[in-house]
């Protein structure tokens, strides 16, 4: 489970484009860490990985799925050196994202 979790992890720090160095400022941990926990080396909080997992654009219970079922929001960034507050504010707008997507699947059970 861990394995799958530190995977997940990488694939999708990667697939926004942020650094080891930019995750961990973001996270208020060190680079090392960030590293050490990609390579299994350490673990991260359950709060580091609720936070990250908001960057991701992705629900904490997800990050815990095969790579295969794994869907994150994917969002096109045209700078690839994004600021602290850029990146709180990419959170932001997932979350917002995501909680619209969760109230549409609940109307369309309602209604279907």
């Amino acid at each position: 489970m861990e394995e799958i979790i530190r995977d997940n992890f990488k694939k999708l720090r990667k697939k926004i484009n942020i650094t080891q160095e930019q995750m961990a400022e973001y996270l208020n941990l060190e680079q090392s860490s960030i590293s050490k926990f990609e390579s299994g080396e350490r673990t991260i909080s359950v709060s580091n990985l609720e936070k990250a997992c908001s960057l991701f654009g992705i629900r904490i219970n997800e990050i815990y799925k095969g790579s295969d079922n794994l869907r994150a929001l994917s969002p096109s960034f045209r700078k690839s050196n994004l600021s602290m507050e850029s990146l709180e504010d990419i959170s932001n707008i997932n979350k917002i994202a995501m909680n619209i997507m969760e109230m549409d699947a609940i109307l369309d059970k309602r209604n279907g």
